[in-house]
Order: C-alpha cells, then structure tokens, then sequence
C-alpha cells in the first residue's frame, strides 16, 4: 500500500467545490444531502439488489480494477485512491491504494454522500472545513483525510453501486482535466463490471428462468455449509409432450411458472437451480427426512401440480420427485445428488409421484447390468463401430476436423442408436474398454486417410467421466499415439462439462498432462446448465463447443442469438476456438459465420458417417454456402 505523502496546499486555491458535472469548470454549492448522515438513495432497495446481484463484496483482489483503480491515482496525483461498494452499513473496498484497511462503516463513509447523486462528482477539497467529517476515518493508525473525489459507478437507470475515488492527506482540488480523466475511468469501471455480470450470468444462470444452473448451485451449498437438509430433484413429466403439442413456447413458458412455483421456496429458505429443460434442484437446509414427508414435500407437490395458465390454454404437467437426505443418503454434495436421482429413477419406473432414497431398492440402474452380458459380447465381436462427423472451417468449407461417435452394430437389431447402450456401459465399467476401441480404429481410420493421399482431419474422440477418473487413462492415450510415432496430429478429445463436476481438481491435473501430450482438449455442449466462467477460465482446453440448443433458435430467437454471441466473445476472450453443433441450414451457418464462430458441425454438412464415405467427403473438397 502507497503511504499518504505530506503535502503543502498550493497557495490561492479557490473555495470547497461540492460537486461538479465531469468537466464542468463552476463551483457548485454544497448539496443540501451533504451533512452528518448521508441520506439513502431513494431506490435503496433496488439499489442493494444491485449491488448483491454483481457478486463482488468479500471477494479476492482483482488485478484489472487494480489497475484502474492505481491509474487513478496516478492521472489525479494523489497517493490514495479506492474503488468502493457502499453496502447497507459498511463501505468495502474491492481495490484499494494507501489505505490499510478493507472496509469502513457507512455513517464515515464519503462515498455514501457521492451515490446520492450518481451523475456528478463529488469533490470536497478541504474535508476539515466541513465541521463534521471525521479525519482519520480508517482509525488512529490510519491516513488523515484532508481531500476526497469520488465519480459514482453507476451500473443501471438509478442510483450506483459504489464509487471510484481518490484521496490526499491534505486539502487540494482536481483540475478539469483530472475531473474529466477519473470520470472517465468510472465510466470504463462501470461498464467493465456490467460485461462481468452478463458473462457471469450467462454462464452461472440458466436463461430461460433465472435460476441457478449446477455450478452456481454448489457454489451455494459450499457457501453455506448446512451441516444436514433435503435434497429434491422436480422432473416436469410432460414437458416434451406439451411442446410437441403445443410448441416449445408454451413449455417455455411452463417452466417459467414452475421456477416461479419454486422461488416460494426459496424465499422460505432453501437454496434452488435448473439442471436441464424439465429437471430442477432445491436444498432444503436443516430438514429432517420425516418432518420434510409430513410437510415440504406434500406442500411441494401440491404447488407443482396445479394447473398453468398459458397463452389462453389451462394445462397440467405431473411432476415426478426424487429426495434424498444429507448427510444420512451422502456425505458429500455429489454422493447425495446422486441419491435423490437415484430415487427419482425408481420413481420414474414406478410411476409413482415421489420417491425417497433407499438403498436396498433395485432400480433402473438394474437394467444396465442385465444388458452387460450382450455388451460384453459386442465388445469381443468388434460390434462396435465408429462413425465420423465432419467439423467445418466457416470461413473456408473446408473439413478440418472430424468427431468420432460410437455406433453399435448388432447382427440382429441392425444399427443400435447410442442412447440406448452408452449409459449402460457407463453403468457396468466397460466405457473404458470401448472408448479404447474407439480411439485406436479412430487412428487406424486417420492413418487410411492420410496414406490415400487425403487431407486428413483431426480426429475428436468422447471421454466419458469413466475413463478420466482411471488412473490408465493417459498412458492409454500415449500408447494410442505410439501408432504414430508420437505423433498427436491425429487425435483430440472432448469432454462434456458434466463430467467434470466430481472432482474437478483431477481432472484439471489429467487434462494437462493431455495437452502435454500434444492434444488439444474440447468443451463439449457448452452452455447446457452446468457452465461456470471461473471453471472455464482455469480448465487447460482449447475449443468451446457451443450445445445445438442454443444454435438451432440462433436466426429465429434474439436472445439465442446473443447467447451465440456470449459465447463466441467469451471464446475470444480465452483465446479459444469455437464450435457451433447441430447447424442444420445455411441461415445457421451464415448467421455463425457473421459472429465470428470457427467451425459449424451438422446435418447441413453431413450426418456422422463409417469411414468410407468420410473419405469420400475429403476427396469432394471444401462445403458451399
């Protein structure tokens, strides 16, 4: 921290100058708000709301703010300068230069009497000439206070949320060049922090409701801490049947109303978040399994299954309820989780309307393992096979890569979609075993390409959550690579951000030791509810691939639209390529194009296809249009 430098007052300054507009040469009077107590803004409330919804307070320093803030004080010559929150009793500093302190209570608070006028700068040159103002508001051991400035930050239509402010140990005043550099640099603050917040959102907050997705979710129970509660998982029964029915606005608007259903809940306590379209998660702090079935959960159920008024149409949607109790059904966020799914499984088989967890119920998970026999069988006859679908440079049509997806070809069912057996070898451990069958044919197939004289594409292989937790995962891939000498040029991965939820600690580690290997790393269906930026920003990747649910609306809808854009930005921002799926006209692929998107991937390209006439694509040369 600077320390507070004595200084003379230049001679013949002229009187205090209150405040003034940026850039404004006349004194202004003293504002009548200017006394002992600095009045609230009249939209305190909303004011607050703002502020809590930025999500700055007590949080670590940051080195952009700090930045500005010491830019300030540097273009205003002081040697103190803040970027403060005034919160409902306190002023906290986010970033700070010469002061020894974090925070101060608002009743000494300058910048509390700045926000009541959020368009013009308070400068108060000779702080001891205002009688009242205490000099040494950081304590006794603090700096003297004989001049402050401070250009509020306003963040919306209203009052601000703090302030940028500079400060000396003595009385001075600002020219109007420095007035008009600080105002500026509020201005930049200002609008830094809005991105912040629309980034943050973007990536912490579902779009459709508002609520919380995954990561924002756990975040919350980390944050609180509950040492006991309720987990529930609420699934809308029909919400494919009533968009298919009545499309996917009225759904839309359905799950709208249901999240506002929930909020009721949460302004009782508990902590809520959407998962995916039809899947919601609430946490019921220090609820009890059998007070919680005697009255939450009837209550809950209730809420849910009254009917919704859309668009002139009355429409019920069952819900199906999965709970799970912490820390008796799991000690850990994930393990109870994964309980109350569990327990909505076996109510989804039972068509029952809810379900508490028990341990000794065969569930649907059963299933999986009665069909481990065949899959084991499949296995051994290489039943499973690999098919390609193209990735397209936009701005060429050139295919200049390719993702693998797994087929599996039963001699009696004929081509089996992989819905119906990829989560059972998740379930029965033989992800692993088939994912290295996949990878291995995948270079073969690469090598075929390439030694017919093809312009051979990278391949992007799936790995599953599986196969990241195993320890042979790496070595597998290195030995993979042996094939070719090394060589990575071939291979790349993609991960969904699901998988990374259980220990993300590891796989960050694995991930490394990937891209040490030479292979690039993908995100794959970016944005789908579990998406976090501080996550992104320290995963090693190198590609975003933004989920076909946000694509797919991107010419009809301007809110996907600018979810596209978000993450394109986002992409840039983090030096990453990015990639659109499930682009399936040329109104989608231009519209990508004109943002600044990478690659396109989708049936307007081609469907995924065997190797053949993968090859046969390479040899037609680059897409049109």
């Amino acid at each position: 921290m600077a320390a507070v430098h004595s200084r003379t007052p230049a001679e013949g300054n002229p009187p205090p100058v209150f405040g003034r507009a940026p850039g404004d040469a006349r004194a202004a009077s003293r504002p009548a708000w200017l006394s002992t107590a600095a009045l609230q803004p009249s939209d305190e409330p909303q004011r607050i709301a703002d502020l809590r919804g930025f999500g700055l307070l007590d949080t670590e320093p940051d080195e952009d703010l700090d930045r500005l803030v010491q830019l300030a004080t540097v273009l205003c010559g002081t040697p103190v300068g803040a970027l403060t929150l005034v919160d409902s009793h306190r002023q906290w500093y986010k970033s700070r230069v010469g002061l020894p302190v974090q925070q101060v209570p608002r009743d000494k608070s300058f910048c509390a009497h700045a926000i009541r006028d959020p368009d013009r700068v308070l400068e108060i040159p000779d702080v001891a000439k205002l009688g009242w103002a205490d000099p040494q508001p950081w304590g006794p051991t603090g700096p003297t206070l004989g001049f402050y400035a401070g250009v509020p930050l306003r963040t919306r239509e209203g009052s601000a949320i703090g302030t940028l402010c500079v400060m000396d140990g003595v009385p001075r005043r600002l020219t109007d060049s420095q007035r008009d550099g600080l105002a500026k640099l509020a201005r930049a603050i200002s609008s830094h922090l809005v991105l912040r917040r629309q980034l943050r959102i973007a990536t912490e907050t579902d779009r459709l409701t508002g609520l919380p997705n995954w990561f924002h979710f756990e975040a919350e129970f980390d944050h609180r801490k509950p040492d006991r509660g309720m987990v529930c998982f609420v699934r809308l029964k029909t919400i494919n049947q009533i968009g298919s029915a009545h499309g996917f606005r009225v759904a839309d608007a359905l799950i709208r109303q249901t999240a506002d259903r929930l909020r009721v809940f949460g302004d009782r306590g508990a902590f809520l978040g959407r998962i995916k379209r039809g899947l919601f998660i609430l946490f019921f702090p220090q609820a009890r399994p059998d007070e919680f079935a005697r009255r939450q959960a009837p209550e809950l159920a209730a809420s849910l299954g009254q009917p919704y008024a859309v668009n002139g149409l009355s429409l019920v949607c069952p819900v199906t309820l999965g709970f799970a109790s912490f820390p008796d059904d799991g000690r850990t966020l994930d393990e109870v989780v994964n309980s109350a799914d569990t327990a909505l499984q076996v109510a989804i088989e039972r068509e029952q309307p809810m379900a508490f967890f028990d341990r000794s119920v065969d569930n649907v998970l059963s299933t999986h393992f009665r069909l481990e026999p065949q899959l084991r069988l499949a296995l051994e006859r290489s039943e499973f096979v690999n098919y390609y679908q193209p990735k397209v440079e936009l701005a060429t049509g050139r295919i200049v890569g390719v993702e693998a997806l797994v087929r599996w070809m039963d001699p009696q069912r004929g081509l089996v979609p992989p819905g119906e057996f990829v989560p059972a070898l998740e379930t029965t451990g033989l992800i692993g075993a088939v994912a290295q069958k996949i990878m291995e044919r995948a270079i073969d197939d690469w090598r075929g390409w390439r030694d017919a004289g093809l312009p051979a594409p990278r391949i992007a292989v799936n790995v599953a959550a599986a196969q990241l937790r195993h320890e042979d995962f790496v070595p597998a891939l290195q030995r993979a690579l042996a094939a070719l000498d090394g060589d990575p040029s071939a291979i790349g991965i993609e991960i969904t951000e699901s998988i990374l939820i259980g220990n993300m600690e590891r796989a960050i580690e694995v991930l490394r030791q990937v891209r040490a290997l030479g292979v690039p790393v993908a995100i794959d269906d970016f944005g789908t509810g579990y998406s976090s930026l501080a996550y992104i920003v320290t995963l090693p990747i190198d590609e975003l691939k933004i989920d076909r649910a946000f694509v797919m609306k991107i010419t009809s809808d301007p809110a996907y639209e600018g979810i596209v854009r978000t993450c394109v930005a986002l992409a840039r921002g983090l030096h990453l390529s990015v990639v659109a799926e499930g682009v399936e006209t040329t109104a989608q692929a231009a519209a990508l194009r004109a943002l600044g998107c990478d690659q396109a991937q989708g049936f307007f390209y081609s469907p995924p296809v065997p190797a053949e006439q993968l090859a046969g694509l390479l040899k037609a040369g680059p897409f049109r249009g």
